[in-house]
């Protein structure tokens, strides 16, 4: 406790530099969890319809590459998949892209996507408590995101708009399901058809529900759908998830633009933290060398400068955390979330805690190298 102590009133010594090295860790943590949380949630959005149905074994064409980019696959193949054994239910899904049209006549792309009420395997999970699902199956209803509605100039259930020119209404709104610069409409599989120009013989993907529930017989009726029917590849939910997500990030630059503001930001916190870091050091050269001078070793130094960078990592990381969760707030104020998983911040705390390190390691190497009897010419 006394070497804690004793770290403590060495940082706060000269609080000015205190706060100089907490603002260096707070503004990179806050920048890499604030690029992290995002780019989770672009990736989150990526995922289409597997969001929020991982719970389904997934047949789509053998070179869809992901759940955004479908190939047609003929709708006979769905008898051949409830032929299989432990295969339940099949659930055809239309996927298909569009233009909207506001009262305003503002155009933008909008992905249609066609299931079977009342399953809605390949819908949204969540909807705001207004919204009744049985209302999709009214003449002309569409289901909209409530993360769309600022930018479809705040249209409002029972209100209309168009899509491809063909007149439709909000029957209800989703959550948590905002597309990745377009809109995302959940419909029925024939007014999917209707509004798209989709083929009559064609679906996107099969969605099946399995007669099992643990896992390996789950992945035994995947070999065998892979087996029986070559024209298709099958996927368990969480694996065409995983593939979803490696095909943005190697297709797109996104990821890469985030990794590299990430690592800017990483570099920004450690220089930051390593030049006042050093300059207080310095500035208090003559207290270590007293240390030194009456027998103290370069380990009780060391010791002593670990743990103030560890006390510099606890307050940077909870006041980053505050920022954090700040800016989750402010952004479910407009619908849009961001999600620190556990892990995350676990990660971002080990993070914190190097950059203190790493940022004490110039100090402490100029420290080991002092000799007691510099400082009587100090």
């Amino acid at each position: 406790m006394t070497m804690w102590n004793t770290a403590l009133r060495f940082m706060t010594y000269d609080k000015a530099k205190l706060i100089g090295i907490l603002c260096g860790i707070v503004i990179s943590i806050f920048l890499i969890g604030a690029q992290l949380g995002i780019l989770n949630n672009i990736l989150d959005m990526s995922l289409g319809i597997v969001k929020g149905n991982k719970e389904y074994i997934y047949a789509v064409d053998k070179k869809s590459t992901s759940s955004t980019s479908l190939l047609n696959v003929d709708k006979r193949v769905g008898n051949e998949l409830q032929s299989i054994p432990g295969v339940d239910k099949v659930y055809p899904v239309i996927v298909a892209g569009g233009t909207t049209k506001s009262k305003s006549g503002g155009s933008a792309m909008a992905q249609i996507i066609g299931v079977q009420y009342p399953e809605m395997a390949g819908a949204p999970a969540f909807y705001t408590p207004e919204t009744v699902l049985s209302n999709l199956q009214n003449e002309g209803a569409v289901i909209i995101d409530a993360g769309d509605v600022e930018n479809m100039e705040g249209i409002k259930t029972g209100e209309h708009f168009s899509i491809n020119d063909k007149r439709v209404f909000v029957s209800g709104m989703s959550v948590n399901n905002a597309g990745l610069g377009q809109y995302n409409i959940i419909t029925t599989v024939e007014r999917a058809r209707l509004l798209s120009g989709f083929s009559n013989n064609s679906v996107s993907a099969f969605l099946i529900k399995s007669t099992f529930t643990d896992s390996t017989r789950i992945r035994a009726v995947v070999n065998e759908i892979n087996k029986a029917i070559p024209s298709v590849k099958a996927y368990t939910g969480q694996e065409f998830s995983d593939v979803s997500i490696e095909y943005v990030k190697t297709a797109s630059g996104i990821v890469a633009n985030f990794y590299l503001m990430i690592g800017f930001s990483l570099l920004t916190g450690i220089i930051i933290v390593g030049l006042t870091m050093f300059s207080s050091v310095n500035d208090h050269i003559r207290d270590y060398g007293t240390i030194k001078a009456i027998g103290g070793s370069n380990f009780l130094i060391a010791k002593l400068i670990i743990r103030q960078a560890m006390i510099y990592a606890a307050m940077g990381f909870l006041t980053s955390l505050g920022l954090l969760y700040g800016l989750q707030a402010a952004m479910a104020a407009v619908n849009q979330v961001i999600v620190y998983s556990p892990s995350l911040l676990v990660g971002l705390f080990l993070v914190t805690l190097a950059i203190s390190l790493i940022g004490n390691i110039f100090s402490m190497r100029k420290i080991f190298k002092l000799e007691p009897v510099q400082i009587f010419r100090m």
